[in-house]
């Protein structure tokens, strides 16, 4: 998969396709041009889910801030 459509994909997408690499990886017919390939597209996912998680941990930080803020202004 090109990292371009790698960029576009869901959580889910991202993750279910890791998976299905590692599957890939370890079958012990795989040849090593194609263990790297899949190793290259395994890192690409890793990211793309890792970047995904940041975001939504991110997300959720700004929120309960926002809302402890609410609550303090609401107690004066």
């Amino acid at each position: 998969m090109e990292n371009e459509k790698i960029e576009e994909l869901s959580f889910e997408e991202a993750y279910n396709r890791l998976e299905e690499v590692l599957k890939k990886m370890e079958d012990p017919q795989i040849t090593l041009e194609e263990s790297i390939k899949l190793f290259k597209e395994g890192v690409a996912l890793y990211k793309r889910c890792k970047f995904l998680i940041d975001s939504a941990s991110l997300s959720v930080k700004e929120v309960l801030g926002e809302l402890e803020r609410e609550m303090k202004i609401d107690e004066n």
